[in-house]
């Protein structure tokens, strides 16, 4: 059992950098839109702060509904943008985008068939 046996208080530098590795690929959790501040959203991957301050400036008018609304408003934020940012942990009024919306929409929108 000779290499099985580990002190409580010292850990092995592959565990250390699985860790780290671990931590700087999980994504953001939970990141409000409509709460973050500029430093948060210049965090994502992605975009930078050109495009945050569009972002902010719309949200300073009124704060986003829905991420239709977000894609919408933002110059620059279109569905990939949204789903790359959402990946990330961004969320519009608490909710992550939810890519088979309008896959869903155009099959409720259907008639029934005969």
């Amino acid at each position: 059992m000779g290499g099985l046996i580990c002190d409580e208080n010292s850990m092995h530098p592959r565990h250390w950098i699985l860790i780290f590795t671990l931590l700087s690929v999980t994504p953001v959790i939970g990141l409000e839109v409509n709460q973050a501040s500029e430093a948060d959203l210049d965090g994502l991957r992605g975009i930078g702060p050109p495009f945050t301050r569009r972002l902010l400036a719309a949200r300073a008018e009124q704060p986003f509904q829905d991420w239709s609304d977000l894609i919408r408003r933002v110059s620059g934020m279109g569905p990939r943008m949204a789903q790359r940012l959402s990946d990330q942990g961004l969320t519009v009024q608490g909710r992550p985008l939810n890519p088979l919306a309008p896959a869903q929409q155009s099959t409720t929108n259907q008639p029934a068939a005969p």
